[in-house]
């Protein structure tokens, strides 16, 4: 206070004057005490809003512990949750007869009923509603020094084991996808578990509401180790080998050493995405009377070829897939035609097959479309005299689509679709199938 006086009476006495020194030296005074006041207030305000500030700062650090707690993967770690929740209603007529329960979900070429022996079959229909096609994935990416490094698991419910149409419809999930992929350098990655066969050009599908489509297309999905570096793909997948017997029936087995072998080239030309794929697998097969005892074994080579492609016509696009080779069994038209057959010497021969398709998709407006696909597959059988049971072999299979889809909002379809199925045996035999199916699907 001393010195707020002095200063301000030498203040007053620089203005000068003694009348004036008194009255500058209180509006001074009366100035300065305002000043302090303000600086005072201040002083309170920053005291309170350092208090808010800690306040908000430890609010904070309880809310970043719980986001923590709650974050479904790592830090660092990006994820994402989606799939389709998918309707469908079948109903379907076969002219030979009842086929296997599987066909009531998707179609199965090789199930087709056809004629039996004694000739005369009975036509059979039915309808199913299910919702097994419906599915859901989990997926990471993180970014690390080496390279981006992701991971994909995805589940449906077909091909249930468990659960029946009775009362709950409590259908089992199964693995569809499990795979993770390491991307070390622009254009080149290794994935390592199960995923589409690098042999299969999934872009080539048909858009249609069955859950696999045309009767001559490849369709495999298995274990891998799959390199890509840019339009290259070089891949080790898993093998097995399905043969015929000669006392009728198949066998599945699994003695095989060396993996189905696959490369793929994906390229581009203006509008066109083509994909050319090569498969070379060993098939092998092993008779044992008991663990301990081997009776007949034999293995060969076989190959496979497949050109497929899309080209994209503004908003409408022509997709297309052809396929040729004495391996590719299984890999066709979901194992239409077994892998080989066990001839009269006991050793294994192969079939020459061949399966195409061409498919048109076109957009009648924004909220309409269609697709239409035209498929066969044929096989090369081997006489009587080479094995024994060759009338009783699939010799052929076509499929005709026709889809009408809905789609009123994104991600949201609804859709009709008619399909004709056929199958013919070696002997002349055969069987058909109409089917007409509604989906209701919803992708999130």
């Amino acid at each position: 206070m001393f010195t707020r006086k002095i200063l301000v009476v030498a203040l007053a006495t620089w203005v000068g004057g003694t009348g004036a020194q008194s009255v500058l030296a209180g509006e001074m005074e009366d100035r300065i005490a305002e000043l302090e006041q303000q600086l005072a207030d201040l002083k309170a305000m920053v005291a309170s809003n350092s208090s808010s500030i800690q306040s908000n700062i430890q609010t904070l650090n309880v809310q970043a512990t719980e986001i923590e707690e709650a974050r479904p993967s790592k830090k660092g770690t990006r994820f994402q949750y989606g799939g389709y929740v998918q309707l469908d209603a079948i109903t379907s007529n076969y002219s030979e007869g009842k086929p296997p329960s599987l066909m009531d979900d998707l179609f199965v070429p090789s199930l087709i009923p056809v004629e039996p022996v004694s000739g005369g079959g009975d036509s059979y229909s039915s309808t199913n509603i299910h919702a097994k096609t419906s599915r859901f994935f989990f997926k990471t990416e993180t970014d690390t020094d080496a390279g981006k490094i992701s991971s994909h698991i995805e589940l449906d419910f077909l091909l249930s084991g468990q659960g029946d149409e009775r009362v709950s419809n409590s259908f089992s999930s199964r693995i569809r996808h499990a795979f993770l992929k390491w991307d070390y350098a622009p254009g080149k990655n290794f994935l390592a578990g199960q995923y589409w066969s690098t042999f299969f050009n999934v872009a080539s599908l048909p858009d249609q509401l069955d859950f696999v489509g045309p009767a001559g297309t490849v369709f495999e999905r298995q274990p891998m180790l799959r390199w890509t570096n840019g339009p290259w793909q070089f891949a080790l997948e898993n093998e097995t080998t399905r043969v015929n017997l000669p006392e009728g029936g198949t066998r599945l087995d699994d003695s095989e050493v060396i993996p189905d072998l696959v490369a793929r080239y994906n390229g581009k030309a203006g509008d066109l995405d083509w994909s050319l794929a090569a498969i070379g697998r060993q098939l092998s097969f092993e008779a044992r009377s008991d663990a301990n005892t081997e009776v007949a074994s034999d293995e060969t080579y076989g190959y496979g070829l497949s050109l497929s492609g899309k080209w994209h016509l503004g908003q409408d696009d022509l997709r297309f897939m052809v396929s040729y080779g004495d391996a590719l069994g299984r890999y066709l038209g979901l194992n239409s035609f077994n892998d080989g057959y066990i001839d009269t010497n006991g050793e294994i021969g192969k079939i020459d097959q061949v399966g195409a398709f061409v498919a048109y998709r076109h957009y009648w407006s924004n909220e309409w479309r269609s697709s239409f696909s035209l498929s066969a597959s044929q096989a090369s059988n081997p006489s009587t005299a080479e094995f024994a049971a060759s009338d009783s072999l699939a010799k052929a299979y076509q499929s005709v689509h026709l889809n009408l889809q809905y789609l009123p909002a994104p991600k949201l379809m609804l859709g009709g679709e008619l399909m004709y199925g056929s199958k013919e045996l070696e002997d002349g035999r055969d069987g058909d199938m109409y089917r007409f199916q509604f989906a209701a699907k919803y992708a999130f």
